[in-house]
């Protein structure tokens, strides 16, 4: 069950990723909204940074670059926040083989919903700064403290759901590996938010499409064996 459930949320996660791109006010923004823009915006640290994600106050690019970054922040609030939390419970759980007391999941699944509230703060935050980007006083220190928790709980949850594939019955020493990039790529963020916030996206994205696909492999076995 809880494969299948890691599945369920998994494609979820990975359609809404998808779907962010593909936003109208997304679209419409074209050139103006560049490449990273958002995971830039979360990691804004003053004036300057902001004006380098939406333009000068009266660019062209700045309406458009707000209202696709509002329809970005609203799918996230909305839908991504969510579907993500949920499928980093269940992953937790399947792994565990549906075992929830080990202490390893209960860590694993803790650090889900500290990540989901964080996320929260920040995205909740940006969606303010974004009606006061020209006077953002304290918003930035919120939007940050968000951000940067947030990531530092996803990459403690694939931290744990490693351990689960290393001290779990069914080993799975591979995947136990592949989970261990999160951190690495949060270390390179934390050194340089501009250039290697790309980098720590990539090892999550890893990360979870090697979970998904886990999970994928363990459902084909289970239709596949004798009844």
């Amino acid at each position: 069950m809880w494969a299948i459930a890691t599945v369920v949320t998994g494609v979820a996660t990975l359609g809404i990723s998808i779907a962010f791109g593909m936003l109208p006010a997304v679209q419409a923004a074209g050139a103006c909204f560049q490449r990273g823009a958002v995971i830039q915006f979360e990691f804004a640290r003053n004036l300057s940074d902001l004006i380098a994600i939406f333009g000068e106050p009266q660019s062209a690019c700045r309406p458009l670059v707000v209202t696709a970054m509002d329809g970005a922040n609203q799918l996230d609030v909305w839908l991504f926040i969510p579907t993500y939390t949920l499928f980093c419970i269940c992953a937790a759980l399947f792994l565990a083989g549906a075992d929830w007391r080990r202490p390893l999941v209960i860590v694993a699944i803790g650090a889900a919903f500290m990540a989901a509230g964080a996320d929260y703060l920040e995205t909740i935050t940006l969606l303010t700064l974004t009606q006061t980007l020209d006077a953002p006083a304290s918003l930035l220190q919120y939007s940050q403290l968000g951000a940067w928790s947030k990531f530092a709980l996803l990459a403690a949850h694939a931290v744990f759901c490693a351990g689960i594939c290393y001290v779990s019955e069914k080993k799975r020493y591979t995947l136990g590996a592949v989970l261990m990039l999160p951190p690495f790529g949060l270390a390179g963020a934390a050194y340089d938010h501009v250039t290697l916030s790309t980098v720590m996206s990539a090892g999550f994205a890893v990360a979870w499409v090697a979970l998904l696909v886990s999970a994928i492999v363990s459902v084909a076995r289970a239709k596949g064996a004798p009844a």
